[in-house]
């Protein structure tokens, strides 16, 4: 179930999960540091063995979410991991009180994974805020709901007719890896926004990985200027 991409980073598909009656693929992403401890980000349901591959890497150190929405399985993972650090964002923690977690993440990362993997934090949306991290030993960007790409095998398998054609007009689909509507609209100062962008771009991303969709295999920073074009305007 984890597929390697670049250097101490696997990616694991998870389930179907539902949102505003809308059918959304899940996935997560796992780094190993550079002291041989797991980086779990926005884990899917926790299955057996997927669990036992996992512990096959290394031991379990830290599990995040990049969001408010991200947290349906960070019961699972912290159960059965009860020594490792719950990392989230102020309002994730705010809303999922009986959790226990660290200090709430922002722009700089904690001294856990400083120098490996970097952070940038869009608080832009009065929908939702937003970690956006940055793996620099695999040059991957692990985005969560910032970007959506999804397949059109996707999108006939799950979404209904009359929505697929949206989904394609708003540009959440391969290739383009836009945010939903919701959220683009309700993107304000976007002036203050851009310069974090504009720096992780200039890292030249590789590969880009997505909680909703399609992984990004080459020429992330190619596709990172194309998903967020609505963004640097």
């Amino acid at each position: 179930m984890l597929e390697p991409l670049g250097s101490d980073l696997w990616f694991a598909d998870g389930g179907v999960v539902s949102f505003k009656g809308f059918d959304y693929p899940t996935r997560m992403v796992v780094v190993r540091l550079a002291d041989g401890g797991l980086w779990l980000w926005s884990p899917v349901e926790r299955t057996a063995a997927l669990e036992g591959e996992v512990r096959a890497l290394g031991p379990v150190r830290h599990i995040i979410s990049p969001n408010k929405l991200h947290f349906l399985f960070l019961g699972q993972w912290q159960t059965a991991f009860p020594d490792a650090s719950l990392w989230a964002t102020a309002a994730t923690i705010a809303k999922c009180r009986e959790l226990r977690f660290s200090v709430a993440l922002a722009d700089d990362p904690p001294a856990e994974w400083k120098g490996q993997i970097d952070q940038f934090y869009f608080t832009n949306s009065f929908f939702m805020n937003e970690l956006i991290f940055f793996h620099r030993a695999s040059r991957t960007a692990i985005i969560a709901d910032l970007s959506q790409t999804f397949s059109e095998t996707f999108l006939k398998r799950h979404w209904p007719w009359w929505m697929r054609p949206i989904a394609k007009l708003s540009k959440m689909v391969e290739g383009w890896g836009y945010p939903p509507i919701d959220y683009r609209i309700s993107f304000r100062n976007r002036a203050s926004a851009r310069p974090k962008l504009r720096e992780l771009i200039g890292k030249h991303p590789e590969h880009v990985v997505v909680a909703h969709g399609e992984v990004v295999r080459t020429d992330g920073e190619a596709f990172l200027r194309r998903a967020f074009s609505w963004l640097l305007q």
